[in-house]
C-alpha cells in the first residue's frame, strides 16, 4: 500500500522540519512526503528543501489549509493519504496503527490527539477520553468535531469522492469529515495517542472572533444539509449556532468548546 503524507504550511520553517522529522521517524515509512507552502515569505521553503531533499515541495500561494492539502492530495501517488498540520507532530506507531485500522475495512480511519495549550496552558485530548466514536459518525459529527486532520488517514479515492476540503481557515475540516461521514464508516484506532498538536499564539485556533467563527458556522451548516443531516441534528447545530453568535469571542476553539459543553449543547 502506497501511503502518502501531505503537510501544508506558511511561514513555520522549525516547525514544518520538526513535523516532516515526526514522519521519517515512522517505523511504518510513507512512501512520499508532500509539503505545499502556501505562500511562505521568509525560509521555509528553503529549509525544507535543504535538509530534506527528498521531500516533494509545492510552492502555492493563498489557498489556506484546505485547499493547499488538496493541492497536495492531487499530486500525491498514493492509494491512501494521511495529513500532518505543520505545527503537529506524529508519535511512534502513527502510521502503523492507522493502516490496521484501514485493514479492519475501513475507507476512513482516525485516533486520539493530545494537545498542548501553550496559550491558556494544560493540556487536553481530541477526542475526549470514552467519546470517540467508530462506524457511523455523521450524528456525532453534526454536533461537534471530534478528530484532527493530523490524526487521520482515509483512501484516495474516497477523498476525491467527497470534494477534499473546503476554502477556509477555521472549520474546513469539520465540513470536510461531514461530507466524508455521509457516505463512509470511520475507523477507531484506539485510546493510545497517535498525533501530538501544540496550540500556540500563531495557530489558527488561538483566534475564535466572531467574525471567523461565523464563517465556520456557515460552512459546517452547508455541509450539514449537503451531508443530509436529520431535521434533528439540523436544528440542534442551528441551536448551537445560535448561541455562538449572542455570546461574541472566545480566545481560542477549545475554550469556546467548553463554554458549550457548559451549557450542554454538545
Amino acid at each position: 500500500m502506497r501511503i502518502s503524507c501531505v503537510i501544508p504550511t506558511k511561514n513555520r520553517p522549525k516547525m514544518t522540519c520538526r513535523a516532516i522529522a515526526s514522519v521519517l521517524a515512522q517505523d511504518s515509512p510513507v512512501s512520499e512526503i508532500i509539503v505545499v507552502d502556501d505562500g511562505s515569505m521568509d525560509n521555509t521553503a528553503a529549509l525544507v528543501a535543504a535538509r530534506f531533499p527528498e521531500v516533494l515541495l509545492l510552492k502555492r500561494s493563498g489557498l489556506g489549509p484546505g485547499l493547499a492539502r488538496n493541492a497536495g492530495v492531487a499530486a500525491a501517488c498514493g492509494e491512501v493519504v494521511m495529513f500532518l498540520d505543520s505545527d503537529d507532530v506524529w508519535l511512534p506507531g502513527h502510521v502503523a496503527s492507522l493502516v490496521q485500522t484501514l485493514a479492519r475495512g475501513y475507507q476512513v480511519a482516525y485516533g486520539v490527539t493530545k494537545n498542548f495549550d501553550q496559550v491558556g496552558d494544560g493540556e487536553f485530548f481530541i477526542p475526549e477520553p470514552g467519546m470517540a466514536l467508530e462506524g457511523q459518525c455523521l450524528t456525532a459529527l453534526a454536533s461537534w468535531c471530534f478528530l484532527l486532520p493530523s490524526a487521520m488517514a482515509v483512501e484516495t479515492e474516497a477523498f476525491v469522492a467527497v470534494g477534499g476540503f473546503g476554502a477556509g481557515e477555521l472549520g474546513e475540516d469539520w465540513s470536510f469529515f461531514l461530507r466524508l461521514a455521509r457516505h463512509f464508516p470511520f475507523g477507531f484506532c484506539g485510546d493510545e495517542p497517535i498525533t501530538r498538536r501544540y496550540l500556540h499564539d500563531g495557530s489558527l485556533c488561538n483566534c475564535a472572533s466572531s467574525d471567523r467563527l461565523e464563517t465556520l458556522l456557515a460552512s459546517v451548516s452547508r455541509a450539514l444539509v449537503e451531508a443530509e443531516a436529520s431535521p434533528e441534528n439540523l436544528i440542534r447545530f442551528q441551536t448551537l449556532a445560535d448561541w455562538t453568535r449572542r455570546q461574541g469571542d472566545w480566545q481560542t476553539v477549545q475554550q469556546w468548546y467548553l463554554a458549550l459543553q457548559q451549557e450542554e449543547l454538545i
